[in-house]
């Protein structure tokens, strides 16, 4: 059930790194929203249309962190056709075109590094097997040492730090993989621990401005949900500390981009129309030996690293929650499987073949990338 909220915690951001040459410039758009969709942003299109009018709109990339103590924004109730949330949604749209000319403006030359660690203890496969049927991990609490350790999970940090000409940090980047679920159903407005993270390291003046990209984390929790304020902040205040040992390789190359569209199949029992909620949006970038590529609703992560390892590059970034949601993209082995993820609902509603159809996708545009081929 949907109801209002009471307080703000942690303010919702959108964090905004302008990246390319003078006259090819993209934007990576990280927003504290759960996602967006065609319906709730008044037509995918338009949206992206109003939010800039010097970085064109398939060179925007919007990545939502996932929070789940946002506004319900991607239509499940029908708060997206009142006239509050119309305003709000003009609000959001007014305020990430101001972040984004201000970026732009601001924009000076820089080279990345890259650096790898992992994060233990704060992310597990939430996809539980039962005599019963496939449970949700949060179900099984005190979750068992056993549970822990089951596969798949990746518990990767990926930290890209953007240096300036002198050394100094003008943007960090943080992906990792995991639900932000520890306030979820509490009556205040977060950022939960991608904020969290933001906040400690904004804290320490070192790292320019931080931004987060959530991983493929359809099946990926945290081992408690709604445990509350303190959780989120933990694991927060862990990301911070796991990127201030940042000693990352650098990556001084060429940036190029990449932009595609696929039509997706819909399942008919799932009550859900084939267009718009269905065509999925897809970019990468990359940069030297560095590509990150952002692939829209809730992929697992056996996809992300199947993406991964078919990939070229020394370092690959899967980013999910990227663009407009399409919900949940299950493996083949997830619906055999069934669970919440499988639906059939507006949560989850694509065809079977969807997982196989974005791996591919994903693989062709970063070999694309490799070879220099920028063909849009």
């Amino acid at each position: 059930m949907y109801e209002p909220f009471e307080s703000v915690r942690l303010p919702l951001k959108a964090r905004v790194l302008v990246l390319g040459t003078v006259k090819d410039l993209v934007a990576i758009v990280s927003l504290d929203l759960l996602a967006l969709n065609d319906a709730a942003a008044g037509g995918w299109r338009r949206f992206k249309r109003a939010l800039s009018d010097i970085i064109p709109p398939d060179k925007i990339i919007i990545a939502c962190t996932h929070t789940h103590n946002g506004p319900e924004s991607v239509a499940l109730s029908g708060l997206y056709r009142t006239p509050v949330y119309k305003s709000w949604l003009a609000d959001v749209e007014r305020k990430i075109r101001d972040a984004i000319l201000q970026a732009a403006t601001n924009a000076r030359p820089c080279y990345p590094s890259v650096a790898v660690e992992e994060l233990a203890g704060y992310s597990m496969q939430r996809r539980i097997p039962t005599p019963e049927g496939v449970v949700m991990s949060d179900s099984l609490q005190p979750i068992a040492p056993e549970l822990m350790a089951r596969g798949p999970v990746d518990r990767r940090v990926h930290t890209v730090i953007f240096h300036g000409v002198r050394g100094e940090a003008i943007a960090t980047l943080v992906h990792a993989v995991c639900h932000p679920v520890h306030e979820m159903c509490m009556p205040h407005i977060s950022s939960e621990f991608p904020g969290e993270m933001c906040v400690a390291l904004e804290a320490s003046g070192e790292f320019g401005m931080p931004l987060f990209l959530n991983g493929a984390a359809g099946d990926i929790n945290p081992p408690t949900v709604s445990g509350g304020p303190a959780y989120a902040q933990e694991h927060g205040r862990a990301l911070a500390a796991l990127v201030r040992r940042h000693e990352g390789t650098l990556c001084d190359e060429a940036f190029r981009y990449i932009h595609r569209e696929i039509l997706l199949p819909v399942r008919p029992e799932a009550g859900m129309p084939q267009e718009p909620e269905a065509l999925a949006r897809l970019n990468a970038i990359a940069i030297g030996s560095l590509a990150i590529v952002f692939i829209p609703g809730e992929p697992f992560t056996q996809t992300a690293l199947a993406i991964e390892r078919a990939s070229p590059f020394e370092h690959t970034i899967v980013a999910a929650y990227a663009e407009n949601t399409i919900g949940y993209i299950p493996t083949p082995t997830a619906f055999e499987e069934g669970g919440y993820e499988t639906g059939p609902g507006k949560w989850s509603y694509l065809g079977e073949e969807a997982d196989a159809l974005i791996t591919v996708a994903a693989s062709q545009m970063l070999a694309a990338l490799h070879s220099n081929n920028t063909a849009r």
